[in-house]
């Protein structure tokens, strides 16, 4: 899944790891697809609720619906911070994971003093910031070459690396359907702050997916054109078919 990964960790309980995490989504949810992961040591779902003995009798999933959201619960066995992931969809711009200090992930440590910032930069691998009640306390020399940083600067780290992922995904086809005369200047501008992925009408709005061995192929208008009239006119003379009811077509090619 491509999308900008970052976990907030800490040395235990107490040390503002929740707190980051609700500043960090409350600042990006306004512009952004945010989701978050919450990693908890025990089983949250209630021994002897009516969920839980759903599960218990073997199903492999159990949707909750209440009248204001619906929660999935799903059998997994060792569930790792990359499996927890793999469930998010994949338009979302930004995955705040809270816990998984063992994770491959970039890391904002939330710590509460110098010593014990300096003790967790030994133990845990990949903080790139440092921030939480350690950042209200004056500190500002960095540790380790980790520097301390309050939530808004913390935010500023974040946007330019969701920025840069974004550049990233432009297809390159120089469509100018954004407004921007190509890819290249759409990307100046998203990393300017001026725009963003949403920008690019080719990804948001295409009407063909081509995909090989997984990675997405993006086609200018007139292959696509071409491609999608020569598909429908062959799928809409075959037998059984009703185009007029059909709402999407699929071809999975195996060489």
């Amino acid at each position: 899944m491509m999308v900008v990964v970052v976990a907030i960790v800490a040395a235990g309980r107490g040390r503002g790891k929740t707190a980051l995490a609700e500043s960090l989504t409350r600042h990006f949810s306004k512009t952004l697809h945010v989701w978050t992961v919450k990693h908890v040591s025990r089983s949250f779902d209630i021994e002897e609720k009516d969920s839980w003995r759903h599960m218990e009798a073997g199903a492999e999933g159990v949707v909750v619906a209440a009248p204001d959201r619906v929660v999935i619960l799903k059998a997994e066995s060792n569930a790792s911070p990359e499996t927890a992931v793999g469930q998010i969809p994949e338009d979302a711009d930004l995955v705040i994971v809270e816990g998984f200090r063992t994770s491959g992930y970039p890391k904002i440590l939330a710590a509460a003093s110098l010593e014990e910032a300096t003790t967790q930069l030994e133990r845990i691998k990949g903080i790139i910031a440092i921030s939480g009640p350690i950042a209200d306390t004056g500190a500002h020399e960095p540790v380790q070459g980790v520097p301390i940083l309050p939530v808004e600067e913390v935010a500023g780290i974040l946007a330019k690396m969701v920025q840069e992922d974004q550049v990233r995904k432009l297809p390159g086809i120089d469509c100018k359907k954004c407004g921007y005369p190509t890819c290249r200047s759409l990307a100046e501008a998203i990393l300017r702050g001026e725009a963003t992925l949403r920008n690019c009408k080719t990804l948001n709005v295409s009407d063909l997916l081509l995909t090989v061995d997984g990675r997405q192929v993006y086609l200018s208008e007139f292959p696509k054109s071409f491609v999608k009239n020569v598909l429908l006119g062959m799928v809409s003379s075959l037998k059984g078919v009703n185009m007029e009811k059909a709402k999407k077509i699929v071809f999975d090619i195996r060489l």
